[in-house]
């Protein structure tokens, strides 16, 4: 260590004799390290490079996903690049003072503004702490939630619900560690917390309810990832659960991002919570003068033709295809075909497919669907002319 002291003093006194000279190097050495850590950053975000996307998959960063964490990073070197660049300047012109005053002010007694004294090298620091420990951190959760937890057997939505809270833990435990290193009196976090306090009740309470209530949802998971649900006129699949909001993509392929306080306070219909199976109802009316004993047959040989439809003690707790006459109508006996299929997601597909099916059977079976008809009377009907000379 001594030894490299003192190499560095025989370097800076042999600069100093053209110090103009080795003034400009050292900048232009110093923007060509910076064009370099530019140009990194830049092509590892793309990962335009084998080796880094490589290393973007290991890391867990998804192929279109910008590395947020690499701004920070630049930005921490380039904190600790420059006043290195303003020191060594200082010292080829022979202002050792100086350029021992500057690094003391950077990295050690800091910088007074009134009461306030800023080390921007405990800054810098802290934020470096930050930056690795938060990238480790995600790495981490990926691993655990795609690699480790999978072999458990648990199932992908509660995979997803541990994996989303350790990401919010080890976020906290980052932010605190840099924090720490940073320099923050956490004694002084009281007075923060009550200014807080009053913030919260008047503006946060609607961050902090859905805050809370994504908790509840990671909890209690009344709503799983992947699940189709109806709440406030929406209706869609559940594609991401945030701390905050979640959100919903509709068949017209639409997110939209649902507060979770919404998710708890509204009434919520959720087909998939506890099965896979759905239920089809099909209306339909016959000429009166059908035989219902026939239709009834009809439409029970269609039902069970359909390879999803449930058979009777198929699943248990569910019943096979049922024909009902459920009313009198004004033209036609009114019946309903209720059959139960093997997944929600065919319920319409079924349907098409039974009512296609009923056309076809209906037609070949001499069975009549009538459609409205009215007599109409008429009254009072004025006179006939003959030969346009009025009335006859």
């Amino acid at each position: 260590m001594i030894r490299l002291r003192e190499w560095i003093e025989t370097l800076f006194q042999y600069m100093s004799q053209e110090p103009l000279k080795w003034s400009v190097l050292v900048l232009l050495g110093a923007l060509a390290w910076a064009w370099l850590l530019h140009k990194l950053f830049r092509t590892l975000n793309a990962g335009r490079y084998s080796w880094q996307r490589r290393l973007r998959v290991w890391m867990g960063v998804a192929p279109n996903r910008s590395i947020g964490e690499l701004f920070w990073l630049l930005l921490a070197m380039h904190l600790v690049l420059w006043p290195i660049v303003a020191h060594a300047v200082l010292r080829i012109w022979g202002l050792h003072d100086e350029a021992r005053d500057l690094l003391v002010a950077v990295f050690s007694d800091g910088i007074t503004f009134g009461k306030t004294t800023v080390v921007p090298g405990k800054l810098l620091m802290g934020a470096l702490w930050f930056v690795l420990l938060f990238t480790f951190t995600r790495w981490l959760k990926k691993k655990m939630e795609f690699g480790w937890l999978p072999r458990t057997g648990i199932e992908f939505s509660t995979r997803e619900s541990l994996a989303t809270l350790f990401g919010y833990v080890t976020f906290l435990i980052a932010a605190i560690a840099g924090l720490s290193v940073a320099g923050l009196d956490f004694s002084k976090i009281a007075i923060v917390a009550g200014a807080l306090s009053v913030g919260i009740g008047f503006g946060l309470q609607n961050i902090v309810n859905n805050f809370i209530s994504g908790l509840i949802l990671l909890f209690e998971r009344p709503v799983r990832t992947g699940d189709y649900i109806f709440v406030s006129g929406t209706e869609g699949i559940v594609r991401k659960i945030r701390i905050r909001s979640t959100e919903i993509q509709t068949a017209e392929r639409e997110s939209v991002i649902i507060p979770n306080s919404d998710l708890l306070s509204n009434p919520l219909r959720n087909r998939d919570l506890r099965d896979p199976y759905g239920r089809v109802v099909i209306k339909l009316g016959v000429a009166y003068g059908s035989d219902p004993d026939k239709v009834r047959r009809v439409l029970l040989r269609l039902a069970f033709a359909n390879p999803h439809v449930v058979r009777e003690n198929q699943i248990s707790g569910l019943i096979g295809p049922a024909v009902y006459l459920v009313d009198f109508g004004e033209n036609a006996l009114m019946f309903e075909l209720r059959a139960y299929v093997l997944e929600v997601d065919q319920r319409l597909s079924v349907s098409s497919d039974l009512r296609y099916a009923i056309v076809e059977a209906f037609k070949r079976e001499g069975i009549d669907i009538p459609f409205p008809q009215r007599d109409v009377w008429v009254r009072g009907l004025p006179a006939a002319k003959v030969d346009g000379q009025g009335p006859a």
